[in-house]
């Protein structure tokens, strides 16, 4: 039995309910990072773990199966969880909707939203437990565990999958090179800018490779790299009219234009995936995300030296100085 179908059993053998909405607020590896985390809090704590993708940003018409294989059940449309089932925020039901709320936390007594377990699972406490799993033979630390989750469900369609390999040949990378993943737009709102100069100074430290992909929102990132370090030699997707990703931007979308940038993102990080050595931050979700999707050597966090969310002691604060704020 491979452990995707173990981990199905194993889910649906279970009493309680968990459902989880996933892509309404936050940016798609934000999403799918705390999914990774929700889906380990339920198979040790045995709720199933549903998912409900009916008011996702990411959906174009089936949900998840748009861009991956299925692996649990999903609730793809559904009145109630698009009105009540939020991420972290518990909804504040008004009088006409009353009765409707009541009849259904009557007849789901065994089953939580969302934001009544995110808590749970996005803490310092879950960070540091352990796992055992003997029934799909998994066992370690959250990172240990997590990394084995998403090698079970992070798994493109066909239809993905070839997107994927159309966008990353035409980018027509060397046999090897590095690459950095360098976030601005609106992340300066959680940590201060790292400037560029410490990743590519990190990727050096680690590779005399003179060929780089650049995963950056901001083509700013590219100008300032081509203009200082005309020694190397740059590749990336991001186009010169992108200067920096802000998510209250993406939500408003069509939905055509979301899928786009969706495949690219995720063809960016298969990139990167795929790279000599990596450089990133842990404080963005895409470094989180490598951080479980790559061996632990191949990517170099410049910012936090910590996988772990909730261990913020060793992030880094630089100095930027106005010449180098890209």
């Amino acid at each position: 039995m491979d452990r995707l179908t173990g981990y199905g059993k194993l889910n649906n053998s279970f009493k309680k309910t968990y459902i989880f909405t996933f892509g309404s607020e936050g940016g798609f590896y934000s999403e799918f990072n705390n999914m990774i985390f929700a889906m380990i809090y339920c198979l040790k704590y045995q709720y199933r773990f549903i998912l409900y993708t009916g008011n996702s940003k990411f959906n174009i018409n089936k949900g998840w199966t748009d861009f991956f294989e299925p692996f649990c059940e999903e609730i793809t449309s559904s009145w109630f969880h698009k009105k009540f089932n939020k991420r972290e925020t518990e909804p504040k039901i008004k009088f006409k909707y009353r009765p409707i709320w009541s009849a259904y936390r009557l007849f789901n007594g065994n089953t939580a939203l969302t934001y009544e377990l995110f808590p749970k699972f996005y803490s310092r406490d879950f960070e540091q437990e352990q796992f055992d799993f003997a029934e799909l033979e998994l066992k370690g630390n959250l990172r240990d565990v997590s990394r084995e989750f998403v090698k079970m469900i992070y798994r493109f369609n066909s239809g993905t999958q070839t997107n994927v390999k159309r966008i990353i040949s035409n980018i027509k990378l060397p046999a090897s090179y590095a690459s950095l993943n360098i976030r601005r737009g609106d992340k300066d709102t959680e940590f201060t800018f790292v400037p560029v100069t410490a990743y590519v100074d990190k990727a050096r430290e680690q590779t005399d490779l003179k060929d780089f992909f650049i995963l950056t929102d901001d083509y700013t990132v590219i100008e300032y790299l081509q203009k200082d370090y005309p020694d190397l030699n740059f590749y990336t997707l991001v186009k010169k009219e992108e200067r920096g990703y802000v998510h209250a931007d993406f939500m408003k979308e069509s939905s055509q234009k979301r899928q786009l940038d969706l495949i690219k993102l995720v063809a960016s990080l298969e990139v990167m995936a795929g790279s000599a050595v990596a450089v990133g931050t842990y404080t963005t979700n895409p470094g989180l995300f490598l951080g479980m999707y790559m061996p632990e050597d191949k990517f170099i966090s410049v910012q936090k030296t910590s996988w772990y969310q909730f261990e913020k002691d060793d992030v880094r604060t630089f100095i930027v100085k106005p010449s180098s704020q890209t």
